[in-house]
């Protein structure tokens, strides 16, 4: 009877460390919740070429290699971000009015240009919730247009069976060529541009920002899909040279109001946004 009588005791307490057990321990209140996504999207157009870098030869028209440019129309040697901000754009969002450019790539000498270039705005820190909007004037230069081999490419070449650092000897027909770069997303939160172009920034160390770049910042992955004709890719070569010279440019135009609500919407909100801010799957 005693037995009896301690029974329903036992059965709830049996319940409750199973309960616990299930729960698990309490996660630290800086932990991120977990998120399949966090990012925003910048789908753009090819709006002109021209043989101009202006962040690299600014004031220099015609001193680059030729550079076709997506996003803001207007950009030439002589833009600077002040002169981009409210601009026109050939972005699905009309407020984004930057200026993005890589190296013109040819096939025998004859531009070809990307169908539906995107360009991702991502986390690449653990915290996205962390994760701020480019500053205003901000310039950055991704890759390196003076690279001599593969070596130290960090992008890569994709189309229908293949995937590696350099153009493939063929792709199947009726494939894309595509190439992706992403770029280093912790600023040193002082400097908008450095004579480099580049050392304000730095790679995250193991999902988080180093002492010396303590400010997470988008992590720039632009995509480039190049239609093939019968798979050929015969002949290809940038206007800076080869696969391994791919690089592209960032001059931030955003309205700052209009990017600092789709960081915060997008990535630390832990969304995939598309080139409209929007996620339909988690509005």
């Amino acid at each position: 009877m005693r037995i009896r009588s301690t029974l329903p005791v036992i059965v709830a307490a049996l319940a409750l460390l199973g309960a616990a057990a299930v729960a698990g321990p309490a996660l630290a209140a800086d932990d991120p919740p977990r998120a399949q996504y966090h990012e925003m999207h910048a789908n753009c157009t090819v709006n002109h070429t021209l043989s101009d870098d202006p962040i690299v030869f600014p004031g220099l028209p015609g001193a680059s290699h030729n550079h076709s440019f997506i996003g803001n129309p207007t950009v030439n040697a002589n833009s600077t971000p002040q002169s981009l901000v409210g601009g026109a754009t050939s972005c699905e969002d009309t407020l984004d009015a930057s200026g993005y450019w890589f190296p013109t790539l040819l096939q025998r000498g004859v531009p070809l240009q990307p169908d539906k270039p995107t360009v991702y705005y991502k986390s690449d820190v653990k915290d996205y919730r962390t994760v701020k909007p480019f500053p205003a004037g901000f310039k950055l230069l991704v890759g390196d247009a003076k690279a001599t081999s593969n070596a130290g490419f960090t992008g890569n070449y994709q189309c229908t069976g293949y995937k590696g650092v350099g153009f493939p000897a063929s792709c199947p027909s009726g494939s894309t060529l595509q190439v992706r770069l992403t770029s280093p997303s912790c600023w040193d939160g002082v400097h908008l541009d450095m004579p480099d172009h580049k050392s304000h920034m730095a790679w995250p160390v193991q999902g988080v920002c180093p002492a010396d770049h303590p400010v997470p910042l988008p992590m720039l992955e632009i995509k480039l899909p190049y239609p093939l004709k019968g798979g050929d890719t015969g002949g290809l070569a940038y206007a800076s040279g080869g696969s391994f010279t791919f690089h592209y440019d960032f001059m931030n135009g955003w309205d700052a109001a209009r990017q600092k609500y789709l960081v915060e919407y997008c990535i630390n909100g832990g969304r995939q946004c598309n080139g409209f801010g929007e996620d339909p799957k988690k509005p």
